[in-house]
């Protein structure tokens, strides 16, 4: 004899094998949390408020363009310093003061000669000089005190005439000194020339 199945048992069989084919996904375990979908590897990560940078090629190092890095500082060579004056000393308390430039010959001195006929007359001396820092200069001729201007004042650049005398011995010679002060601006300066001549003869008359 043929027995049909209960209509209850056919219906849990069919709610049996529906539910294993519709569990085909990964099943979260009591306590556990599954994991989300993986993210697309092909997206750019980025931080909030920048912008990534793509690192700089060798071409764009090259030509400068943007976005290339700058190779490291080259320090330039020292170079020589321009040539210049060298500076000259501070000047000296007597520089600052008075100072006698020179005092020199500008012409010797000669004196006359020959006769009544043929006569040389006497060449004068000219003594010139310059001073500096002063407020003038004085003049002596020869002084053995050594006092300024027993001859006279005079400026601070200038010469000089003086005619010798030769009154000396025939052969002999004659000779002054001529001393230059400073007057004036600070210290006192001087300076010294001597100039000589040769008696050559009486001179015209003179026996």
């Amino acid at each position: 004899m043929i027995r049909f199945a209960r209509p209850a048992a056919i219906l849990l069989l069919s709610a049996a094998t529906v539910s294993g084919c519709a569990a085909t996904g990964p099943t979260a375990r009591d306590g556990a949390v599954a994991a989300p979908p993986s993210a697309d590897p092909s997206a750019t990560a980025t931080v909030e408020g920048t912008v990534a940078t793509p690192a700089p090629t060798p071409e764009s190092i090259r030509t400068g363009t943007p976005g290339a890095t700058p190779g490291p500082a080259t320090p330039k060579p020292a170079g020589r310093k321009p040539a210049g004056k060298t500076p000259s000393a501070p000047a000296t308390v007597e520089d600052a003061g008075p100072r006698i430039v020179y005092l020199r010959v500008a012409r010797k001195p000669r004196c006359a000669e020959g006769t009544a006929v043929f006569r040389a007359d006497p060449v004068p001396l000219v003594i010139e000089w310059k001073i500096t820092g002063a407020t003038g200069g004085a003049l002596s001729v020869d002084d053995p005190t050594n006092t300024p201007g027993t001859y006279g004042s005079v400026d601070l650049q200038g010469s000089q005439e003086f005619l010798f005398s030769c009154n000396g011995d025939v052969g002999s010679t004659e000779t002054h000194t001529y001393t230059l002060y400073t007057v004036g601006g600070g210290p006192v300066r001087s300076a010294t020339v001597t100039a000589s001549a040769k008696v050559l003869d009486k001179g015209l008359g003179m026996g």
